[in-house]
């Protein structure tokens, strides 16, 4: 599954259990289209959000995608910045 795709199922899963904490983190950054390597550091930030502040309204499933996501975009942006 591609970031997008795992992005996409999670906002998918919130809006249809109406779980609106971790969509107000998520939605305003996420774009859903290829981005530059500031909106990706953007979406980080809203990922960390939802991983820290909303642990307890994900599931294991969602909470395991969060995670990937996180770190896979870590990755990135560390290697496109080259810290």
């Amino acid at each position: 599954m591609t970031l997008n795709q795992k992005l996409d199922w999670l906002i998918d899963q919130w809006c249809g259990r109406r779980a609106l904490r971790p969509l107000r983190f998520l939605l305003p950054v996420y774009s859903g289209a290829e981005a530059h390597t500031d909106q990706f550091a953007i979406l980080l930030e809203g990922l960390r959000d939802v991983k820290g502040l909303c642990r307890s309204e994900l599931t294991s499933e969602e909470l395991k995608l969060v995670i990937e996501s996180v770190n896979k975009l870590e990755d990135y942006v560390k290697a496109r910045l080259g810290t």
